[in-house]
């Protein structure tokens, strides 16, 4: 059995309608409105061929993160989600996890040339073109600069951490 404070118990015997019961109807509430609300800026995305549109994309720096994967990628978009109540709170560190994983595609092999954050509660996409964005972040290198540059820097913070445990 399955227990945590506040959580429900599952067992062997425990079926998806026991799991779905056990749901407040407030959570189905609120995942079905940001499912109408994400109807109108996904609308494009969904006439893409297949490879566009890729979910939970893993890159060739993945790995020197512990594996860092991002939420989509869209006809070039890379998009990272968010589900606050407060939009107004987003803050710097989830505009640095957007530069994370645009740098981290090393190879340039999903081809982003833009990036942006979707506002889940209020069905809002903000997006920049990679140039506009790296710039408005005071990069002043090109991106295969940059993704090179993180790419030497994990890799010798890697070793270098492996050496210290040596």
């Amino acid at each position: 059995m399955v227990s945590s404070p506040g959580a429900a118990l599952a067992d062997a015997h425990t079926t998806l309608d026991h799991l779905a019961a056990a749901v407040p109807a407030y959570v189905l509430e609120d995942i079905a409105e940001q499912m109408e609300l994400a109807e109108r800026p996904f609308a494009p995305f969904r006439q893409l061929p297949d490879e566009q549109r890729v979910c939970g994309p893993v890159f060739a720096g993945s790995a020197d993160l512990g594996g860092a994967d991002a939420d989509f990628i869209v006809g070039g978009l890379l998009i990272d989600c968010k589900a606050t109540a407060r939009p107004h709170t987003i803050n710097r560190s989830a505009v640095q996890q957007l530069a994370g994983y645009l740098l981290l595609d090393y190879d340039d092999a999903y081809g982003v040339d833009r990036v942006g954050l979707y506002l889940s509660r209020q069905g809002a996409l903000i997006t920049w073109n990679v140039p506009e964005f790296l710039g408005a972040l005071g990069a002043r290198v090109p991106l295969s600069q940059l993704r090179a540059l993180l790419r030497d820097h994990l890799r010798q913070a890697r070793r270098s951490m492996l050496l210290g445990k040596g």
